[in-house]
């Protein structure tokens, strides 16, 4: 895999993380990406009745002080709201911790951009209490930081990525997978069995990007694993997992916004994450991962994951 598709992989899968992630969760994972990017960050946690004071996370020797702000995603903003969470526990900060000489507002703003009267708000706050630094950092700024990681602290946020070029996968991966969709699902519904009559117009159809055009071009070339294992099985089977496979898709419509640009690639990584069976090994998931991405080849083609060509709907 060249390093280049390696990057824009990890980047999708942290913006997906991001698109995942409201109230304690994006705490986490900004807590996180600070403690590995930040020297004397350090991460806070509610304690009794005391709380956190209005701090979500500082750095000591510099009097910095975060507070982050995780709300649900929506078409819409709501500003007002951001904009009193912004600055309305800063006196509480200040009785608590003391001395206060920078102040960030975190905010999932999903990568739409932190609402401007927020910024007008901290400017405000930063005049009137003599601070040093007053600002917000959102899903854009949080990116930057992540994408400055080593690999290996990468892929502690967010998992290992598979290659796509592998000579060898544990079959009992791709078989757990199988079997996993297979008996999740109680649904016996028909599945489409028509491939799609032009697979560059369904990836132009659905907005996919090269990188993960390349993943599912490569992944093609494997299915005979996926192939092997259904030939060896009940007929039953294969129908159950493409209901599996149409079902997850329709879920990633709802959990990724029609109104991302991206929206195509992060769906793939989505379903990727939803293929999986819980309570895997770390050290266990990239294979996983690979085995499920076999599974989105194979549903691409029949057209079970994404639109059909002739459907003039990609949202």
């Amino acid at each position: 895999m060249s390093s280049t598709h390696q990057e824009y992989l990890y980047r999708q899968l942290f913006r997906l993380k991001i698109h995942e992630s409201m109230g304690d969760a994006f705490q986490a994972l900004f807590s996180k990406v600070m403690q590995y990017t930040t020297p004397g960050f350090q991460a806070v946690s509610p304690w009794g009745n005391w709380g956190d004071g209005g701090n979500d996370g500082w750095i000591e020797t510099e009097a910095h002080y975060f507070q982050v702000y995780g709300p649900k995603p929506s078409n819409q903003i709501k500003e007002l709201e951001a904009v009193n969470k912004s600055v309305g526990d800063f006196d509480k900060l200040v009785v608590k911790w003391g001395k206060v000489s920078k102040y960030t507002f975190v905010m999932n703003d999903y990568f739409k951009g932190i609402p401007a009267p927020v910024g007008n708000s901290l400017k405000n706050l930063a005049d009137e209490k003599c601070l040093d630094y007053a600002g917000a950092m959102g899903g854009m700024e949080l990116l930057k930081e992540f994408m400055s990681l080593s690999e290996c602290d990468k892929q502690d946020i967010v998992g290992l990525i598979p290659e796509v070029d592998l000579d060898f996968i544990d079959s009992r991966a791709v078989g757990e997978v199988l079997n996993y969709l297979a008996y999740k699902s109680s649904s016996d519904l028909a599945f489409l069995s028509e491939t799609a009559p032009d697979f560059d117009e369904k990836i132009k159809i659905n907005g996919i990007s090269k990188p993960i055009k390349l993943r599912l071009e490569m992944n093609s070339y494997q299915l005979y694993l996926i192939n092997e294992f259904l030939n060896s099985v009940d007929n039953g089977l294969e129908q159950r997992i493409a209901q599996e496979v149409k079902e997850t898709y329709a879920q990633s419509k709802f959990a990724i916004s029609s109104d991302i640009p991206d929206r195509a690639d992060l769906r793939y990584l989505w379903m990727i994450d939803r293929l999986l069976p819980s309570g895997i090994h770390e050290n266990a998931k990239a294979s996983y991962r690979f085995a499920a991405e076999l599974i989105l080849a194979k549903y691409f083609e029949t057209c079970d994951a994404y639109e059909h060509p002739n459907n003039a709907s990609t949202t």
